[in-house]
This record gives structure tokens, sequence and C-alpha cells, in this order.
């Protein structure tokens, strides 16, 4: 009976044993800003620090530097701060640690990014809220970091005419039918480069259009309110834009895709709270 009990001893032991969930590891770019531009990565970013715990987030970068974006995160880190110290927050990384995880210029940015890429323990998932120029900067100078990247870009498609008045200043206007999508030039300079032909690439398109339409935005965005320093701050970020009284999260169906818990996260065919995709082009670009 000694090699029954063994596996008896074994078993009890083992069930016993805290088995921690592994998080997936993200990384974002923001077009987040205080001056100028569409308040929906404002919101965006405490929807995401609503997760934190779901997710491992090891940098933002809040590429609009000139237009007040490290003041933007700032802020929303602030609200963030309060509840976390008022209700307790358990298994929530504490502020300081994601703040540190903020970068405060592009410098930064590359150090923060060229660091979490190169860590093979697990694949970062990169979260495109914007334009794609910082990234593609820093993947084309360094390539050999795509073999380990998931990305998931959101707005890919091309916009509308009447979305030309909304744009940065700094961007490029062009012909009617023929203006950029809002990922900006870095994602045809990303899709044209051979060199990440097969790198795992996931862009989403009209999902974010979804989280806009219908009465559900705004009864969501009464009841969030009502949520402490951050549902005050999701208020607050859009008190002067009549248009957008409503969650307004364009952003998150990237955080949607990663923390709905009955989807592998591996597969983007499966259905999933962000959509259900499919390869458009299997041979020539078969992830």
């Amino acid at each position: 009976m000694k090699p029954l009990l063994v596996i008896l001893i074994a078993i009890t032991f083992l069930s016993f044993q805290k088995i921690e969930k592994v998080l997936p590891r993200v990384f974002i770019f923001t077009d987040i800003n205080i001056d100028a531009g569409d308040p929906d990565d404002r919101q965006s970013l405490i929807h995401l620090f609503w997760y934190a715990n779901e997710l491992k987030i090891e940098g933002i970068v809040p590429e609009r530097y000139e237009a007040y974006s490290y003041k933007a995160c700032e802020m929303a880190i602030e609200a963030y701060t309060h509840d976390f110290d008022k209700f307790k927050f358990k298994n929530y990384p504490k502020a300081e640690h994601i703040k540190s995880n903020i970068a405060i210029d592009l410098d930064h940015a590359k150090q923060l990014f060229i660091k979490a890429a190169r860590d093979l323990k697990s694949p970062l998932y990169v979260l495109i809220w914007g334009n794609m120029s910082t990234f593609k900067d820093i993947l084309q100078e360094n390539p050999e970091l795509a073999k380990n990247i998931r990305l998931i870009t959101i707005g890919t498609g091309l916009m509308l005419e009447k979305d030309i008045p909304h744009l940065p200043k700094s961007w490029k206007k062009y012909a009617p039918c023929k203006q950029i999508n809002w990922n900006g030039d870095g994602r045809n300079s990303i899709y044209n480069d051979v060199r990440f032909k097969d790198m795992w690439w996931l862009e989403i398109n009209w999902t974010y259009n979804g989280m806009f339409t219908g009465e559900e935005p705004k009864q969501i965005f009464k009841t969030l309110t009502e949520f402490g320093s951050m549902g005050d701050h999701i208020k607050e970020v859009v008190k002067n834009e009549p248009w957008a009284q409503y969650f307004r999260v364009g952003d998150t169906p990237s955080v949607l895709y990663l923390i709905d818990s009955k989807h592998n996260i591996v597969d983007p065919t499966q259905s999933s709270w962000a959509g259900q995709f499919a390869h458009p082009f299997p041979k020539e670009r078969p992830n």
C-alpha cells in the first residue's frame, strides 16, 4: 500500500498548491492627450486600469507629448491611486508600479519596449491606440523583436471624410477617398516591410464602432461615473465635449480581446468579446 499512499499524498499536496494565473503581458501605444483630439483614450486608459488585475501592464507610451499626454496619464494614475487606497484593491498592481512603466519621453519609450519585447518567457501583446509611428520606428530599428510580439491595432480602416477635421494638425491631409487610416503612415510602412509579413497581427477595424452605437454606452457611462475617482475621471474628461457624453472607449476592444476568460487569445478565429476574425491572406501572411 505504500505506493498508493505516496500517490495520495502527492495529489493532496498538489490540490493545496496555489496555481497562479499567467496574465497576458501588454504594452500600449496611445495618442492620449489633453488639449486636442478625441477624449476616448482617456476613458480607455481608465478602462485598462479597472482590469489591471487581469493583465500585466509592462509599458504605456503616451505618444503626443506636445499635447500633455503624460499629464493625462498622471491624472488617470491619481484617480487609480485614490480608488486603490480607498477600496483596498486586491491583486492589483500598485500605482507606483504602473507609473514607472509610463514612458516620460520617446527615449524612455524605446527602453521600456525593447526590455519588454526581449523577455521571451511569454509573448508581448502590443496594443496600438492611435498612430503607429513610434512603434514603427522602434520595430524597424530592432526587427528581431517581431518574433515575440502579438500586435493588436485599432481603427486601421480608412477614415471617413467627416473625420478629417478631428485629425492632429501635424498629420497630412489627403485627397477625398484617399485619406489615411487612424494608425497613420506607420501602419502601411510596417505592412509593406517584408521582414514583418509573418508577424502575429490582429487588425480590429470595426469592433470599436460597437462601443459607440445605441443607448447602452450612455447607460453604462451613467452607471460607471458613480464608481470612485476613476468613475469621476471618465466623466471629467468629456465635460467640455457635449457629443461624447457616453462611455467612449473605442480603443479597448484590444483589452476585451485579452480579458475574455472563455477565449483562447492565441486564436483570433474563435469568437471573443472583441469579435471573431478571419485570415484575409492565409498563405502570404499566415499570422
